[in-house]
């Protein structure tokens, strides 16, 4: 499903830093900061100028299909700052979340998993509207 994950030392810099914050304060989930912990250290970093037009990284526009439906669905990855709740909402997607830590560092084409009422759901990277990142 997912291959090598790649973050721009930027947002990795800022990830930490949030990251930090979130585990004083107690607000986030502790499974879901392992998960991006875990994410934090297994991801290649890359300077600004190396990071594709594919990629997703923080704020980036992306469409996701669902494998089993075909429905598609466009969301922003947004620090959890920028996100009333950690619930997908006005097409923003917390990274701070299940759902948004999943799709971290992931490209286009790339499979994604859901954990979605207790199914899982597998989701595809279909296009990317906007990568601020990337030259």
């Amino acid at each position: 499903m997912s291959g090598k994950r790649f973050l721009s030392k930027i947002d990795h810099q800022k990830i930490l830093s949030t990251l930090e914050v979130s585990a004083q304060s107690k607000v986030v989930q502790p499974s879901i900061l392992e998960i991006i912990r875990k994410t934090l250290s297994k991801a290649k970093k890359i300077d600004q100028n190396q990071v594709p037009q594919d990629l997703i990284t923080m704020n980036s526009k992306f469409v996701l299909r669902d494998l089993g439906n075909a429905e598609a669905f466009q969301f922003t990855l947004v620090y959890p700052d920028e996100c009333a709740e950690n619930a997908p909402s006005n097409g923003k997607l917390s990274l701070f979340s299940a759902h948004g830590s999943a799709v971290l560092g992931a490209r286009v084409g790339e499979v994604v998993r859901w954990e979605i009422n207790g199914m899982d759901k597998y989701l595809r990277v279909q296009e990317l509207l906007y990568q601020p990142t990337a030259i």
